[in-house]
């Protein structure tokens, strides 16, 4: 006897639903699938978490060193021109983490891609196979893209300590932010490509980059949610916020990524093939 939960057996074939049932709108699916999965998005954020320590380390002191060092080089004047930098740069990162752990941000991905795609998945097993399946090419993202990070916060450091003029400095920080974001947008793309095809780490970034420009607009919007997700709480009530980062904000913001960006992938890679 047919059911609403005959759609989530994976051992049946076809798509469990009648033939000739008009497909939902994608915005039903996607709360269909995440409110099913709620404990799972749960245990994955606490796992990812875990192995995401190190990172979050990484990333701390590094923004920490970066702004001590922006606030010791700006005269009072200067204030409201260090709170929109500190504003901006943190916008972009609490959108979409670029600096990770890379191989566990593969294993988050992969779990988060089959879910948003609804097929069957090992939550601990298969988060942790594909650690150890894209360990190298996952390593040398993360490290590929702390570097291209610190050269930007380097860049934006000069800018302020040249002795230029500040509306010339104004103008090149907001286009290195604006490279910065374009760089968020590649990571929509870059994991999940990554779990998904066998491609060199050239050609991820190559189409990742088509990607990001190609689908700016819409890239922009979901970069929007995402920060307001995990920005607008620690504005509202900080305790609360620190204890949601941990345990549902990054798994929240992981999924919605995937169940967007992944049918681009399908439309131009997979049908492609």
């Amino acid at each position: 006897m047919g059911n609403i939960f005959d759609f989530f057996n994976y051992n049946k074939p076809g798509p469990g639903v009648p033939k000739d049932e008009p497909p939902k709108p994608r915005i039903v699916v996607f709360f269909q699938i995440y409110f099913d999965k709620f404990w799972d998005l749960m245990k994955l954020n606490l796992m990812f978490s875990f192995f995401n320590i190190p990172a979050l380390i990484l990333v701390y002191f590094l923004f920490s060193l970066f702004f001590s060092s922006v606030k010791s080089s700006l005269t009072e004047d200067g204030t409201f021109f260090s709170l929109v930098l500190f504003t901006s740069i943190s916008s972009v990162f609490l959108s979409v983490p670029v600096i990770t752990t890379g191989p566990s941000q593969a294993g988050f991905t992969f779990v988060l891609r089959n879910f948003s795609r609804r097929e069957h998945v090992f939550l601990m097993s298969d988060f942790k196979e594909n650690i150890g399946k894209n360990f190298k090419q996952a390593l040398a993202i993360c490290m590929i893209d702390f570097f291209v990070v610190l050269f930007l916060l380097v860049d934006i450091y000069i800018c302020i300590n040249s002795g230029m003029d500040r509306l010339l400095a104004y103008l090149m920080i907001y286009i290195i932010i604006f490279v910065l974001i374009l760089f968020l947008m590649m990571h929509l793309y870059i994991y999940p490509m990554l779990v998904t095809f066998e491609l060199s780490i050239k050609h991820i970034y190559k189409n990742a980059l088509i990607f990001a420009i190609a689908k700016f607009i819409p890239n922009l919007g979901i970069l929007l949610l995402c920060f307001a997700i995990s920005a607008l709480p620690f504005l509202i009530y900080l305790p609360a916020a620190i204890l949601l980062f941990p345990i549902i904000t990054l798994s929240t913001v992981g999924f919605i990524t995937n169940f967007y960006a992944f049918p681009t992938l399908e439309k131009y890679m997979i049908k492609k093939e």
